[in-house]
């Protein structure tokens, strides 16, 4: 940090398995930085950042934050999957952290912030069961495209939730799965009526083309990723009736903040079209929680006063991008219990969002 710029290190997905949950997260830090700096910074001091691809894989990424500590960075912003591979360094370092939360390490030091914990060492929410109840669903399948330790804990999470509403779960870690045909063939065999958990879009979409030439009748289809426009250009006729769930209000709603995004986006990261796109949301919430802590410790900051800062802020909303206020000093490790939802069209044309507008559920210890 000098009088007049301070440096984040930036480390994330850009390539891997896991790329195509965060393929805009960069865009989404160079957007909200970029309007922030062309207002003069933060107490005067212009928010610039190096930046690494972890891959997606905790070993790179701690290698990697090693490399960005070593340029002498203040804090740190990190994507999704892999921020475990360097969580403890960074905690001994004292480097504060922001970022999507998708590991349990997060919750583990208090140097790292997010407005959403993903996954949670114990508890969930009603959440999830109470809408797919409400649907009428009464036996699930968890499909994962991913086998790892943050989606089990998912899908524990998502368990917790539904056998809480008295649906039956089965677990399916599709990883090598090709035959869609014998998945929908079980499915239909075992009255499976909805397909939930961490699935990947194409996964998804060969799995419903699957379940409609069977005739599998699912009541209730409910995924965590997949608002993306560009997305239905692709497989939005076999994602149609699928539910996603968001961690901020979508863009369908059109209120100021979502204007404040957008202009940012299509002024500092034009390259990405369309620029409303979730995991650009992410790159943007992230580096808003910078901002936010680097606000909150003063003219003259220091690590420990950016985290206690931002750990301070009691009634985070992003300016309204959130379904509800976030108090950062208490939500640490706290599984999420409020989400918007948002559904495909029949058409799979577009996305249509669900009322009420802000879904929450109760906690589960």
């Amino acid at each position: 940090m000098t009088d007049t710029e301070v440096k984040a290190g930036l480390l994330f997905a850009d390539t891997g398995g896991a790329s195509f949950i965060v393929g805009a997260f960069r865009a989404g830090v160079d957007a909200r930085f970029g309007i922030e700096n062309a207002a003069g910074g933060v107490s005067g001091r212009k928010i610039v950042y190096s930046w690494r691809d972890d891959g997606g894989d905790p070993e790179v990424n701690g290698v990697k934050a090693r490399e960005l500590v070593s340029e002498e960075i203040f804090g740190m912003i990190e994507g999704i999957n892999a921020a475990a591979g360097s969580a403890q360094y960074l905690a001994d370092q004292k480097i504060p952290v922001t970022g999507v939360a998708a590991e349990t390490a997060w919750a583990a030091y208090d140097n790292m912030v997010s407005w959403r914990y993903y996954t949670a060492s114990t508890g969930s929410s009603t959440v999830w069961g109470n809408f797919i109840r409400s649907q009428g669903g009464a036996r699930a399948v968890l499909l994962s495209g991913v086998a790892n330790d943050a989606v089990r804990n998912y899908n524990r999470q998502l368990t917790e939730s539904l056998q809480a509403e008295g649906i039956s779960v089965d677990i399916i870690e599709a990883t090598d799965l090709t035959d869609f045909v014998a998945l929908a063939e079980w499915l239909k065999a075992e009255r499976i009526d909805t397909v939930t958990g961490a699935t990947p879009p194409d996964l998804l979409a060969q799995m419903l083309s699957a379940a409609q030439v069977v005739g599998v009748n699912l009541k209730s289809i409910l995924v965590p990723f997949g608002y993306d426009p560009t997305l239905l250009n692709q497989v939005g006729s076999l994602l149609a009736t699928t539910v996603i769930y968001l961690s901020f209000i979508p863009f369908e709603v059109q209120s100021p903040a979502h204007t404040r995004f957008l202009n940012a986006m299509t002024a500092y990261a034009p390259e990405f079209q369309p620029p409303a796109q979730e995991s650009a949301v992410y790159g943007w919430l992230s580096a808003d929680l910078f901002v936010r802590g680097l606000r909150a410790a003063g003219p003259c900051p220091t690590r420990q006063s950016f985290i206690q800062g931002l750990r301070a802020i009691h009634n985070y909303d992003a300016d309204g991008l959130l379904p509800g206020p976030v108090d950062l000093a208490t939500n640490r490790g706290m599984s999420s219990n409020c989400f918007a939802f948002v559904r495909v069209s029949d058409d799979g044309r577009r996305f249509v969002p669900l009322q009420p507008m802000a879904r929450c559920g109760n906690p589960i210890s």
